[in-house]
């Protein structure tokens, strides 16, 4: 199970704020860690709302939280793109449009190949049409 760290050290790496020891937790990117556990409530309910999970849900309030109920290729896959778009929205519009795009091609990637929870079972509303047994024009 992923944290809020893993995934905010991800986005870190994406805009390029590691310093050079590869932290992504330094003095220029603690605002950034400032704001990140409410961008990762609003995707986590997002993501309750896409997968069709009802209730409530206990939101993380530091780095060191698990983000629950949510798969770790998306956390660390989708998750990146979308709190990098959110927190460069202000300062880098550019880099802000790049990310959210691809967090949205990613998301609605990820929930295409989700098994549906629909019965496929369909009603045949028209009766003998699928064999070419209908009047002639």
């Amino acid at each position: 199970m992923k944290t809020v760290k893993d995934i905010f050290e991800a986005a870190m790496s994406l805009m390029d704020e590691l310093d050079g020891e590869g932290n992504a937790q330094t003095r220029d990117t603690e605002e950034y860690g400032y704001r990140t556990p409410g961008i990762v409530n609003m995707m986590i309910s997002e993501y309750r709302i896409l997968a069709g999970m009802g209730g409530g849900f206990a939101g993380v309030e530091s780095m060191e939280d698990p983000v629950l109920k949510i798969d770790d290729p998306y956390a660390l896959g989708v998750m990146q793109y979308g709190l990098a778009a959110n927190l460069l929205v202000d300062e880098n519009p550019a880099a802000a449009s790049f990310f959210e795009q691809r967090y949205e091609e990613l998301r609605n990637l990820y929930f295409s190949r989700r098994p549906s929870e629909v019965d496929g079972s369909v009603e045949d509303l028209y009766g003998g049409i699928e064999f070419g047994r209908f009047a002639g024009w």
